[in-house]
């Protein structure tokens, strides 16, 4: 006996997308691990920076990095919503404030929003201009950036970086 509703012969969209997004994911961690374990099988041997050497940090990996996560991220926000939201920040005052560094690149890749994180709403006249969401999502204001997260899971969906950025 089969069961048809069990086990689904072709995969929805929804989850092809999301499979594809969490394997971007991976392939990006794993790729930008490779430098930092290099890096120290070079101080265990005793190799150091000189002071020619940068000390940088892992910068390349990070592009790659931010570059891997804006297209997986990308797809519901619009260079329109951007526009809005950038002039109505500049005509009524609306400023971010910027999130310490390790809970900003959490909220980059994806990752749910700690409990403690300041996060704001969308001004009620400002979210009656933008498009509306389907059901179970959010636009919130996280330090410079408007996210949309999962109201549920809190998990970050999509992100506008740094449209209220102080300038």
């Amino acid at each position: 006996m089969s069961y048809p509703h069990v086990f689904s012969p072709r995969p929805t969209t929804r989850r092809v997308s999301t499979a594809f997004a969490g394997l971007a994911v991976a392939l990006v961690l794993g790729l930008t691990q490779i430098p930092v374990a290099q890096a120290k099988n070079d101080k265990a041997k005793g190799v150091g920076h000189s002071a020619s050497q940068g000390q940088g940090g892992n910068s390349t990996g990070d592009r790659l990095e931010d570059e891997v996560i804006d297209e997986v991220l990308d797809g519901i926000f619009g260079e329109d919503e951007r526009t809005i939201i950038e002039r109505y920040a500049q005509s009524h005052g609306l400023k971010g404030k910027s999130l310490p560094p390790g809970i900003a690149k959490n909220v980059a890749r994806g990752k749910p929003l700690p409990p403690g994180i300041a996060k704001r709403t969308l001004p009620a006249d400002l979210s009656s201009r933008l498009p509306r969401l389907r059901a179970g999502l959010e636009r919130i204001i996280v330090g410079d950036d408007v996210t949309i997260i999962e109201e549920g899971t809190r998990v970050v969906v999509d992100i506008l970086k740094d449209v209220l950025r102080r300038g």
